[in-house]
């Protein structure tokens, strides 16, 4: 990916699709890549060979530079989430399909968006309402793979890498029928891709209109939240509270 930069003034949120890395964003920018960028893929790749789960596979840099950004160089917290996601395409290797057809188009794909605008500090927003994937429509193994397919795409984009994510968790009107997929399986499976596997910055981490869904899966994630997620992690009674709490951000 080239990266194109301008001296476009600073803007309340900038669209989704963009092309180039706005002039503040771009100092945040040069603050992540260290001008010794190479040695740290060179050394990646190196150690990287020595597994035998990774040995043999010739990786593209942007792919490493991904795990990279995400962990602020730090290469062995980078080299464990790359193990994490070749042993996550090996025991679940349906979540690296392609699904057969254009589910954005498809009414009942629409449980979950990215919003069309970024914030102001170039970070993209997901939101997932849950009220809205109708599993009888869904398979699950579709919901799973819909919600890994978005990050990593939107990960092309150096902005995104960058600036990161906000995901919004909107519980309204989710009923118990949700509680079956809340086994612990399928809770550490949901922790295990979100902060170990996927490359992704979090920004904010929010649950709204938590109802007895909402607060049921807190309390089986909170505890294991990583110490960074944790200061970005919210729970919002309402939608007027997270507005309240965001008050910046965009909300569909």
């Amino acid at each position: 990916m080239n990266i194109i930069s301008n001296d476009i003034e600073d803007v309340d949120d900038y669209p989704l699709d963009i092309r180039y890395i706005p002039a503040p964003i771009q100092e945040k920018y040069h603050e992540i890549f260290p001008q010794d960028d190479w040695k740290y893929l060179a050394l990646l790749k190196e150690m990287l060979q020595e597994e035998e789960i990774s040995r043999g596979i010739e990786f593209e840099d942007d792919f490493l530079r991904l795990y990279l950004i995400c962990n602020n160089y730090k290469i062995d917290r980078a080299f464990s989430m790359i193990l994490n996601c070749l042993h996550l395409r090996k025991n679940h290797d349906y979540l690296f399909r392609n699904i057969s057809f254009d589910f954005t188009q498809h009414p009942a794909y629409k449980f979950i968006n990215v919003l069309p605008q970024r914030r102001k500090d170039g970070s993209v927003t997901v939101v997932f309402k849950v009220a809205k994937w109708n599993p009888d429509e869904v398979p699950f193994e579709h919901l799973k793979l819909i919600m890994f397919m978005i990050p990593m795409q939107q990960l092309r984009n150096p902005v995104t890498q960058a600036s990161g994510f906000n995901l919004i968790y909107d519980f309204a009107d989710a009923g118990i029928r949700y509680m079956r997929y809340g086994t612990p399986q399928n809770v550490y499976l949901f922790h295990h891709v979100s902060f170990e596997v996927l490359p992704m910055r979090f920004l904010g981490y929010h649950l709204v209109n938590v109802n007895f869904i909402g607060n049921f899966l807190v309390s089986l994630i909170r505890p294991f939240l990583p110490k960074d997620i944790e200061k970005v992690f919210y729970t919002h009674s309402s939608l007027k509270n997270y507005l309240i709490t965001s008050p910046n951000q965009c909300y569909l």
